[in-house]
């Protein structure tokens, strides 16, 4: 298992942890040079003088400067050796899927914000909060959300300023946060930064491929997020990270499974439904299963897809969730109307009582209304319509089915034979 090991060390060198900080309250506080020299007593001859040196030689004035803008002037090295350790460890986790341990190593950094208020370690403390939540099981939650963009708004005053090491995190965790976003022109941008850096970084780079994959696939250029999931999977499997390589095949066959081979993508996943045995991921066993049944729904093979949707919502969830959804469907299709009918009334009950989602339901009772032949089939779609952008990211495919029978319903040529499938459904972090 490789163990990475980042260092604060770059930062404190000559007084550079005190003049970056110097220069980002001054903007922050938009308070001028002038103002401060006024204000400790520091003649503007001897300020420039000390420019012209870089500062060398000049501690007492940094100091004197640091103190009137609230910096600290002083940070033990036992504060930034533990750091350094909580970081190295957190990051670790976080690259061969360990949450609970990654979760652990944060709230460690997290707890011990009062030692890094007005320092350089602000940086450090900034960048783990934005891979916490970006890396979190709903990532794009609107509290992960208001955290990353904390987090962001706080670093990008000091992207030039950051070590290399520091510097290549950032590129890469602000790839996956554009592709979030779905902003196509960031995620080529960020991923060509950490791409070409990630030469530096052999450790690094097998995770930093990875994402990389994810990102484009969240952008749909899944020819990119294929090359570079292939580069990812061998290498995740040379360092003994299999989790993450369980993770990376499954997003390779989720790729296959978009470009339209199936049988690739459903090889590839055989394969981890053998490994997920070995595994405690609930979310890594959900998402196995998940694109599997998917690839069966997509060969019409309805009666296999019930089976693995029922694994994820009868063993592994133990409750009603986006699965429902196809899990109604396969039994329509198999004409179980009796079970189908009964189920849409157990989800309609338990969203009464805010238990399931009404995005969800609501393409629920559109499949209820046409395979029982209802009279509201167009209420029922434009409900089911308005509510289709919340889970637009994992519900691409199961959506198109559905306007796709709306459409042929309503004497309209059927806009595609194939459709796509979701978007995120089958990606993991």
């Amino acid at each position: 298992m490789t163990i990475y090991d980042f260092s604060c060390s770059f930062y404190f060198r000559e007084n550079y942890d005190k003049l970056v900080m110097i220069e980002y309250e001054k903007k922050q506080k938009q308070i001028t040079q002038k103002e401060i020299n006024e204000a400790t007593g520091i003649a503007t001859s001897s300020y420039r003088r000390a420019q012209l040196k870089n500062f060398a030689g000049y501690d007492d004035m940094v100091d004197k400067i640091s103190s009137y803008l609230d910096i600290k002037t002083k940070t033990s090295q036992l504060t930034i050796d533990e750091l350094d350790n909580n970081f190295s460890r957190f990051y670790t986790c976080i690259c061969f899927a360990q949450e609970s341990e990654a979760e652990f190593y944060y709230n460690k950094i997290i707890e011990k914000l009062p030692e890094y208020e007005n320092s350089i370690l602000l940086i450090v403390y900034y960048l783990a909060q934005l891979i916490y939540y970006i890396t979190g099981n709903n990532y794009s939650s609107t509290l992960h959300r208001q955290k990353q963009d904390e987090a962001i708004d706080f670093l990008q005053g000091f992207v030039d300023k950051m070590s290399s090491e520091h510097r290549f995190l950032y590129y890469n965790y602000m790839c996956i946060k554009s592709a979030v976003n779905k902003n196509r022109e960031n995620v080529i941008h960020y991923a060509r930064l950490t791409a070409y850096l990630s030469i530096n970084y052999q450790e690094l780079e097998p995770t930093v491929n990875y994402h990389i994959s994810f990102s484009y696939s969240l952008v749909g250029d899944f020819i990119n997020a294929l090359i570079y999931a292939n580069k990812a999977l061998p290498k995740l499997e040379e360092q003994l990270n299999y989790e993450r390589a369980i993770f990376c095949r499954t997003n390779i066959a989720a790729l296959y499974k978009k470009l339209g081979n199936i049988d690739e993508a459903k090889r590839l996943l055989r394969k981890n439904l053998i490994y997920i045995t070995f595994s405690n991921l609930e979310k890594l066993k959900r998402s196995t299963e998940l694109n599997y049944a998917d690839c069966l729904l997509m060969e019409y093979n309805y009666n296999d897809a019930l089976e693995h949707y029922d694994i994820i919502l009868e063993k592994l969830l133990k409750k009603p969730d986006y699965e429902s959804i196809m899990r109604t469907y396969c039994l329509y299709k198999l004409n179980k109307l009796d079970e189908a009918n009964e189920y849409s009334k157990e989800l309609v009950l338990l969203n009464r009582e805010d238990k399931y989602p009404f995005e969800y339901l609501s393409l629920i009772l559109f499949f209820r209304s046409y395979f029982n032949k209802e009279d509201n089939l167009d209420e029922a779609y434009r409900i089911a319509e308005k509510e289709m952008p919340g889970y637009s990211l994992r519900g691409s495919y199961i959506q198109q089915v559905a306007k796709t029978i709306y459409e042929n319903v309503q004497g309209k040529k059927q806009t595609s034979k194939n459709v796509a499938d979701s978007d995120l459904a089958g990606y993991i972090l």
